[in-house]
């Protein structure tokens, strides 16, 4: 049995969000673990993640401004094969669904091992011509990999993979520092709709108290709708956006209460880091990911999604309540073990080392 020895990643950018922060972390870890990476970009970003200086980093030379999406990935088809023909690896990676069906095609008839992996939540629509070519040409792939059992089961509907697997992120523990708290509730995500920031701020402004402040880490194309509101309806509170931080170690230890208001997830990576910390953590009861994460009242609590109502009364709660603050944040705890990155990266490994040597 030939073990793997190098790994070609095939991502989006390297510029801040949980898909970038997935498999940057997956690639270092790998390189640690003396493995040859690297990795094929679809767009030129600006590097937002630090990678090992042994990891090859790929960038495409077509220009994307002003060109027509599906001519752009019809354009990325050579760059990708020939890419990954000069690097010749064991496997290929490849995140994001998107794109993935377009590394399929242009990976046929390399003798490339080639493993895609879905990250967005499974209800989430793709255009009419991404859904017909995944479920036209998911079954080449050596392998799927789902964040949860629910998008495992979506996907083998539509598309009837042969070979598919779930495997949950692992959590990127916060290194927490030594601090004295806050009455603070923070927040961790793009600022994009489907994140749901919105009903969080609703929820904040509607809160009994004054004392606690909100921390909101992250940016997007709502950060000037969602500071309009703060405006309109949280007088008198504290509301701070910081933007996009790629250390935000101090702020999240010195938090009380961490909240995902979010309307989807593919699987919720700041939920968990924020369980990591630990925190006391409130999630809506989204698809999907939170339900196969949070046992309610347990290690965290579920409210309803996009109701800010129930969102308060769910932060009033814990606000008054010191001794179930505790509670769920000494519970959350264990998903550094539950989630440990080393364990998740393994199995990453295992999936795709078995695949190859079933077909030997």
């Amino acid at each position: 049995m030939n073990k793997i020895k190098s790994i070609c990643i095939i991502g989006q950018g390297l510029n801040g969000g949980g898909i970038e922060r997935a498999y940057t972390s997956l690639a270092n870890y790998y390189t640690k673990q003396k493995l040859i990476i690297s990795i094929i970009l679809l767009f030129k970003t600006d590097q937002f993640y630090d990678l090992d200086s042994d990891i090859k980093i790929y960038f495409p030379e077509i220009e994307r401004a002003g060109c027509n999406k599906y001519i752009y990935a019809v354009k990325l088809l050579p760059y990708i094969r020939n890419t990954i023909s000069n690097i010749n690896p064991d496997v290929v990676l490849s995140f994001n669904e998107w794109y993935n069906s377009y590394v399929i095609i242009a990976t046929m008839g390399l003798n490339i091992s080639l493993f895609v992996t879905d990250r967005m939540s499974p209800n989430m629509k793709l255009s009419a011509v991404n859904t017909f070519a995944k479920k036209l040409i998911y079954k080449k792939a050596a392998g799927v990999i789902a964040q949860t059992t629910y998008a495992a089961e979506k996907i083998q509907e539509s598309a009837h993979p042969k070979n598919i697997t779930v495997i949950p992120n692992p959590v990127n523990v916060i290194k927490t520092k030594k601090v004295n708290k806050k009455k603070s509730i923070v927040t961790l995500g793009r600022l994009s709709k489907e994140k749901g920031q919105k009903y969080l701020i609703e929820a904040f402004g509607k809160l009994n108290t004054n004392e606690w402040e909100l921390n909101i880490i992250g940016d997007g194309p709502e950060r000037m709708n969602l500071e309009n509101m703060v405006n309109d309806l949280c007088a008198g509170k504290v509301v701070k956006f910081h933007g996009h931080l790629k250390e935000f170690s101090q702020i999240m230890s010195e938090a009380e209460i961490f909240v995902l208001p979010s309307l989807s997830e593919g699987f919720p990576n700041a939920l968990i880091e924020a369980m990591s910390v630990p925190l006391a953590c409130i999630s809506s009861d989204c698809i999907a990911g939170p339900k196969d994460i949070i046992n309610n009242r347990i290690n965290g609590i579920l409210f309803k999604v996009a109701d800010s109502d129930d969102l308060a009364l769910k932060i009033n709660e814990l606000i008054n309540d010191e001794k179930l603050r505790n509670l769920l944040a000494t519970n959350a705890y264990n998903i550094r073990n539950t989630l440990n990155f080393k364990v998740i990266a393994g199995r990453y490994l295992s999936f795709m080392q078995k695949t190859i040597s079933d077909k030997q």
